[in-house]
């Protein structure tokens, strides 16, 4: 639920308050928010979504589809943060292999024409 819901919600429960002098507005806004409670993602499981979106970033896409199509409140926005740490983590996994093999003095192509018979054969 949104703010804007919440901000809603409270409109009603207030006006409801002024027509009818018996009813609670507290514990109507108690159930409101209790309700919203439940129908948040838990705190463990957003965490370990964000931790395999940093870890493995192809598998926090699929966290991603999983939490935005949900019926959770804020999943979209779990979703989101999934997507975005799974770009950021992939974008630098990809910056840390240019580097590494920048680094060695060996191009994409030298690597391409090892041959897997040269390696059995040093390991050997």
């Amino acid at each position: 639920m949104s703010e804007t819901d919440l901000e809603k919600k409270v409109a009603d429960y207030v006006t409801v308050s002024k027509e009818n002098k018996n009813v609670d507005v507290a514990a109507l806004m108690l159930s409101a928010l209790q309700s919203e409670d439940q129908n948040l993602l838990p705190a463990k499981t957003k965490n370990w979504a964000y931790l395999i979106s940093i870890g493995a970033p192809p598998l926090g896409l699929l966290f991603a589809v999983w939490f935005y199509f949900g019926d959770k409140s804020d999943g979209k926005r779990a979703a989101l943060v999934c997507v975005i740490l799974t770009v950021v983590s992939g974008g630098l996994f990809l910056l840390m292999m240019k580097i590494f093999f920048a680094s060695t003095g060996s191009s994409v192509s030298q690597i391409q024409q090892i041959k897997p018979a040269d390696v059995m054969q040093l390991s050997q």
